[in-house]
């Protein structure tokens, strides 16, 4: 029973134990969100957020928590300029209060911190809300898989694997290496590469270090491709390899010059082959289609082999799919441009799909 009116408002340092409470009832107590050093690392310190607190909105009622939805401010090289946005995760209001829109509620005050509003891996209610606002569902990520050892992974999806197991590349020239920092040319090099893309998350200095070379909780493999000494792109790998069953190599990030498509995807190949049983790439957009097809990557959105997409454990009960909607706020909409789903480049690690459990 409703005691009082349900209050909506950003969370802070004092709502802790509050949230604790509310994780433990909505998730369990082996949710990552339970995670504190989780919790402060994407709702604080994130290098875009601007918020004095945590980008989290909750509502409360009769000093519980009721609701609650986490927010990532992200910037975007968006076109000719640089937008404000926000990725909505973690939307969740306990079974009884459901039903009064406080989903809606907190999405809109979130609203307020940026241009664009995005979801990947929303759920019908999340993607019901985004309509309603007049957001655009643009469908699934491309997942594309090459097989890096075949018998391995025949036995685990029991049954006879129509793709082949991709070949071990002889690399003469360029090698990609594992940094720690970033290159003193990095920022001439993002500053003349995003223009290959017409949307995506700007790959600031600040942004790669928080959400990988800095990371507390995973262990990313950032590798670095030169050429003549001059950077040409940068691939980011985390290997998930836990289980007797399957050891997976998920490449969550991947930036080049396109003349370097073939190259970085060979090393990167290369790199994985004596470490992984496959290697897969979530991504929206065509950018790399080519090249990954003709190295011998294939796109399982398409294909369906019953391949996990969550592991540490493996778990065939999450889908498969990750499905991307947004909402432009603006009333300047440019629908042509942005409802083409080939015009934006995202990637696992976008939003909080690559989550360390």
């Amino acid at each position: 029973m409703i005691k009082r009116k349900d209050m909506l408002k950003l969370a802070s340092k004092n709502d802790h134990e509050k949230l604790k409470e509310f994780y433990k009832k909505a998730y369990g107590m082996t949710h990552i969100l339970n995670d504190s050093t989780h919790t402060e690392w994407q709702f604080q310190k994130n290098p875009f957020n601007t918020i004095d607190g945590f980008s989290l909105v909750i509502v409360e009622n009769d000093d519980q928590i009721i609701a609650h939805l986490g927010f990532i401010p992200v910037e975007l090289k968006f076109l000719d300029s640089t937008k404000v946005a926000v990725w909505h995760v973690s939307l969740y209001t306990l079974e009884d209060f459901r039903g009064k829109g406080l989903g809606t509620k907190m999405i809109k005050l979130s609203n307020c911190y940026g241009d664009l509003s995005m979801v990947l891996s929303g759920s019908d209610g999340t993607k019901k809300i985004y309509e309603n606002l007049d957001g655009k569902d643009l469908g699934n990520m491309n997942r594309y898989i090459a097989i890096l050892n075949k018998k391995r992974i025949s036995d685990f999806v029991t049954n006879n694997l129509e793709k082949n197991e991709i070949e071990n590349f002889s690399i003469k020239k360029e090698q990609i290496r594992r940094i720690r920092t970033l290159d003193e040319d990095y920022d001439n090099f993002w500053n003349a590469v995003k223009e290959r893309f017409p949307i995506t998350v700007n790959r600031t200095k600040e942004y790669l270090e928080w959400r990988y070379l800095h990371h507390p909780l995973i262990d990313y493999h950032f590798l670095s491709l030169k050429d003549e000494n001059k950077l040409k792109g940068f691939a980011v790998i985390r290997f998930e390899d836990n289980n007797n069953e399957l050891k997976a190599a998920r490449l969550v990030d991947l930036i080049c010059y396109e003349d370097y498509d073939n190259i970085i995807l060979k090393n990167i190949v290369k790199y994985c082959k004596d470490k992984s049983d496959f290697l897969d790439f979530f991504c929206t957009g065509m950018f790399y289609k080519k090249a990954l097809e003709e190295i011998g990557f294939f796109n399982n959105t398409e294909a369906g082999i019953k391949i996990p997409v969550v592991f540490n454990p493996i778990d065939f009960s999450r889908r498969e799919d990750i499905n991307f909607f947004y909402n432009y706020h603006k009333e300047d909409k440019k629908n042509n441009i942005l409802n083409n789903k080939n015009n934006w480049f995202f990637v696992k690690a976008d939003s909080d799909q690559d989550r360390a459990h």
